[in-house]
């Protein structure tokens, strides 16, 4: 169950902030956490992992009043060897926003002094409906980095969601020949999907007689599943060798799937897992969005109050919208 109360303003933490929400987005695991529950998740707890805002009261010289900040989700030791390597998502004693830690789903949020290393600073002019996207955006980045030698030619993302969509469009900037993306909805497939992205109407089990027909059989050098469904088909035979294949988006129940492992061993294919992001991929998603470096323009999202976020559970539900994003607190 998902309650929205009224509560008392938060007092400003000692060496810490108080941050005003701009723009806190829904995503799919926001759902999954509301209806089902998720292995990260301990309650009682306030969602949301994706959010930008501005600081109103300031007890750290290095943010004053005033200073437009995005969310990092994750709190990190700094100190262990992931840390120290950059690899903050892989952190031990790692505590996500709106996960294991209250989120963003709220008008203001306190963010201590171990906290502040989760607040990265955007220019005032950014539009809050961008700079929110850098989660999402950071999660792709995060996956493409696992993939450093692949060659840069064909790559198929599955599902048409907002975070497939957004992964093709990083694509596209990152310098990809060709990037296709599949869904089995028309629907998804008819709207909000990125320039220079080419459609591909399939349900997963029709995609290898799709690409045969397409020239690409056995061509592909990277695919990135992002729905739950995604690598439900002989995946391996559309591979190219050495290509990579990214296990991006989580599998419903334990995720178990037969594999030829023969074919990834002599096609030499690269199977990496991932899972949200590093403190490095969402700075970098950042500074991507704010340059405009990745065009996101062909996102619509649908913009309501916090009141109303489970009329925004519903329309991402139902696919009456690709994104939504919380604007008034």
């Amino acid at each position: 169950m998902l309650d929205v109360i009224e509560t008392d303003r938060p007092e400003l933490p000692p060496r810490g902030v108080l941050v005003a929400m701009r723009a806190a987005a829904l995503c799919r695991t926001d759902i999954k956490m509301i209806r089902q529950g998720h292995r990260d998740l301990v309650l009682p707890r306030i969602p949301g992992h994706e959010g930008v805002g501005e600081v109103i009261a300031s007890d750290a010289p290095a943010l004053p009043p005033g200073t437009m900040v995005a969310v990092y989700p994750g709190h990190c030791c700094g100190i262990c060897p992931a840390c120290r390597q950059g690899q903050t998502a892989r952190c031990p004693s790692l505590s996500i926003f709106g996960f294991n830690r209250d989120g963003l789903f709220r008008t203001i949020v306190p963010f201590d002094r171990e906290e502040l290393s989760s607040l990265l600073h955007y220019p005032p002019e950014m539009d809050h409906l961008v700079a929110v996207l850098a989660e999402p955006l950071a999660c792709c980045l995060s996956a493409l980095r696992k993939f450093p030698g692949v060659r840069r030619d064909n790559a198929l993302v599955v599902g048409a969601g907002a975070v497939g969509c957004l992964f093709a469009a990083l694509l596209v900037s990152s310098g990809w020949q060709r990037v296709l993306i599949a869904d089995s909805d028309p629907a998804r497939l008819g709207g909000e999907i990125p320039p220079g992205v080419e459609k591909l109407p399939s349900t997963t089990m029709e995609l290898p007689e799709i690409l045969l027909k397409i020239g690409l059989a056995a061509s592909l050098r990277l695919l990135i599943p992002a729905c739950p469904g995604g690598l439900d088909w002989p995946f391996w035979e559309a591979m190219a060798p050495g290509g990579g294949v990214s296990v991006f988006s989580g599998m419903e129940g334990a995720g178990k799937r037969e594999i030829a492992m023969n074919c990834l061993h002599y096609g030499e294919l690269v199977l990496a897992g991932s899972y949200g992001c590093n403190r490095i991929d969402f700075a970098d998603a950042l500074g991507m969005l704010s340059r405009q470096v990745v065009d996101v323009s062909f996102l619509r999202p649908v913009t309501i109050s916090l009141e109303k976020v489970m009329d925004g559970v519903g329309l991402l539900e139902e696919r009456r919208a690709k994104k939504v994003i919380i604007t008034s607190f």
